[in-house]
């Protein structure tokens, strides 16, 4: 549940080739120390990007490895026979050749940065897959209509569903139900949608399902981060609420009706008070408000007055709300690009291109896209040292 890929256990054979452990060896070593936040993710004990870069360029140096920048690449010509090199033709008609050539062009997001998808191109061009690139961890949009629409700069602990439109209630909350996507954690209403940890995880997914006009719907479960004894109990003690980086697995549905009901019954004690102040105790008011109007459930309504189609009603409202997915943010803001080249047309552990011997293939540009919390970072390392290390074997005579 940590990455998409087309290839699963080829993915978990080069993750373990250099795990996240020697990754922080080498940023150490390099004299970039780090520290660990609760939820295990990892920064520079600085706080500062730039030191993170530093220590890669300080590598690059004391390797001895020469630095050409600007130097836009626009073909790759494979070799017309054996022992022929490759070409790399760049802008302005300026050719390089090297007998083994590595692709780590990254992919199309944060085009500023000069990232605009060419190694999907050239990959393309050598006859290999490319699963079509959409915008990844990037904010969500919802329709003007949906619940939360007028919440914007509201922060609330979400669970958020990406399943089947027609699926019932019973269905998305059943063990069996298997979702599209699903990420718990913070999410921050906007006047577009949504953004936050809990938003980013679901929006690759929810792209590439917009891109194929699939009958799909995100629908948000508001209760469960804010249940004790829930199913999430054993993160809410955390500093922050959890994000991206939860265990894999650890992203349990909606309950029940029925656990609902038992879970909420401590609420309902004061019976001449209103739903909506009554639910406050344990969510936002401005949220309960707006999730009980959008379910034909008056907030002011007292809890005595509740019949059996409000409690339906209120239960759908705080842990399957339809938020109305309309789309995704663009490149401009996505962290990450998914999609890319197929993973299983490259080497089991070398990343050596199955079309186009000696060529490898490495980083965002292969079809690998992990969830939020320094997991496409870790596959940058993984890939980047397994592609490297098979590019820079001997020749066999």
């Amino acid at each position: 549940l940590d990455y998409v890929t087309d290839s699963p256990r080829q993915l978990k054979g080069l993750l373990r080739g250099f795990p996240s452990a020697a990754a922080q060896r080498l940023f150490t070593s390099q004299g970039c120390a780090l520290y660990a936040e609760p939820l295990g993710k990892l920064f520079p004990r600085s706080d500062k990007a730039q030191d993170v870069l530093d220590a890669l360029l300080d590598a690059v140096r004391a390797a001895e490895i020469p630095l050409v920048a600007p130097a836009e690449a626009e073909g790759l010509v494979a070799p017309a026979q054996p022992g022929a090199p490759w070409q790399v033709q760049l802008a302005g008609g300026i050719a390089w050749e090297a007998q083994r050539v590595v692709l780590a062009t990254g992919g199309k997001s944060l085009p500023k940065t000069g990232s605009r998808g060419v190694g999907f191109a050239l990959l393309r061009g050598l006859g290999h897959t490319v699963l079509d690139p959409v915008p990844a961890l990037t904010p969500i949009h919802f329709a003007p209509a949906s619940p939360v629409h007028e919440l914007a700069g509201l922060t609330v602990p979400a669970v958020l569903t990406l399943g089947p439109r027609d699926a019932s209630p019973e269905q998305l909350s059943g063990r069996k139900f298997r979702p599209r996507s699903r990420a718990g954690g913070s999410l921050l209403i906007t006047h577009q949608g949504a953004s936050g940890p809990a938003a980013l995880d679901v929006s690759g997914l929810s792209g590439r399902a917009q891109a194929a006009d699939e009958p799909l719907a995100l629908r948000g479960d508001f209760w469960s981060l804010r249940q004790p004894d829930g199913p999430w109990s054993p993160y809410l003690e955390l500093a922050k609420p959890p994000g991206a980086s939860l265990p894999a697995g650890d992203t349990p549905g909606p309950p029940s009706f029925e656990a609902w009901s038992a879970a909420a019954a401590p609420l309902w004690s004061k019976r001449e008070a209103a739903v909506a102040n009554a639910l406050a105790a344990r969510l936002p008011k401005s949220l309960v408000q707006a999730l009980l109007r959008a379910h034909d459930v008056d907030p002011s309504l007292p809890i005595k007055q509740l019949n059996t189609r409000h409690w339906r009603q209120v239960y759908l409202a705080l842990t399957q709300a339809d938020l109305q997915l309309t789309g995704v943010a663009g490149y401009a803001k996505a962290e990450v690009t998914g999609g890319g080249v197929l993973l299983g047309e490259l080497g089991k552990s070398t990343l050596e291109s199955k079309l186009a011997p000696g060529l490898f293939v490495c980083g965002e540009v292969v079809n690998v896209t992990g969830r939020l919390g320094g997991f496409n970072f870790q596959w940058a390392w993984s890939s980047g040292y397994a592609a490297g290390r098979a590019a820079a074997q001997p020749t066999t005579p």
